[in-house]
């Protein structure tokens, strides 16, 4: 991946304080998220970011908490039992702690970052008997190349499959936002549109990674990624609309993931 040497900086802050007490299990959580503005980000995508990314980071220490409890090691010896593995069972946790949310208790724009802070109050051992034991026979097949794990309800397992993918894009998007900078100085400096990302001083393997398997540009400015890992196999497309435009260069994007409702991103085939 690209660092931030071109002019790109995130600067993050986690906050966490955990504690709970006995005999019933509980998690209160105070959060704090900064997210500085990519070139282009109104202050809407510079906060809905830093929430998102908050709340991914409560869903997570959710987990680990969870993880302890003696509902969860039944759970996990009885997908055992059933040859499925524990990630099936973590994923199944995560779909359940989907709808789990900060609740936000401020918000902050600079113009150039965006600071959020909320609290988070849970009973884990409620959330602990969310996902039910499995049937006593194993499940069969599902035809989906993406079947929700046993117990979890299919539209939840779909919106959860979908928010995972827009955190996995969003991530792409440090990256892509650092091309388009480079792509707009060069346009800046000679009038013209990059032919490739040489023309730009980016070699490819500044650009492959985990989440990224290749990037090239084509004419006019299109910056095309094939994306890897969750996302391999899909797509992002990104070129400049116009130019001229008091407010400098607007981008128009399209991607084959399926980000779900509010896309930053225009979904396509």
């Amino acid at each position: 991946m690209m660092n931030h040497n071109g002019g790109v900086m995130r600067i993050v802050v986690v906050v966490l304080l955990l504690g709970w007490s006995l005999p019933a299990l509980s998690m209160s959580l105070a959060l704090a998220k900064v997210e500085r503005a990519e070139d282009g980000e109104t202050e809407r995508q510079v906060c809905d970011r830093a929430l998102t990314k908050m709340t991914e980071e409560l869903h997570v220490s959710l987990l680990s908490v969870i993880s302890a409890t003696d509902a969860y090691e039944q759970r996990r010896l009885a997908y055992k039992d059933q040859g499925l593995e524990q990630a099936v069972l973590d994923d199944a946790y995560r779909s359940q702690l989907f709808a789990e949310k900060p609740d936000v208790q401020g918000r902050r724009w600079t113009g150039s970052r965006c600071s959020v802070r909320a609290r988070y109050d849970a009973d884990i051992d409620a959330l602990a008997l969310r996902v039910p034991m499995p049937a006593g026979n194993p499940a069969p097949v599902a035809e989906s190349d993406n079947p929700p794990p046993p117990g979890v309800d299919p539209k939840t397992w779909e919106l959860f499959s979908s928010s995972r993918d827009r955190a996995e894009l969003s991530q792409v998007f440090g990256t892509v936002a650092a091309l388009r900078m480079r792509i707009v100085e060069y346009y800046a400096m000679t009038g013209d549109w990059p032919e490739d990302l040489s023309s730009i001083g980016v070699a490819p393997e500044q650009v492959v990674g985990e989440r990224i398997k290749r990037a090239y540009l084509l004419q006019d400015g299109l910056l095309k990624l094939e994306l890897a890992g969750r996302l391999e196999g899909h797509s992002l497309s990104t070129w400049p609309m116009d130019a001229g435009s008091v407010r400098g260069v607007e981008w128009q994007c399209t991607t084959t993931v399926n980000m779900g409702p509010n896309s930053f991103c225009e979904q396509v085939e």
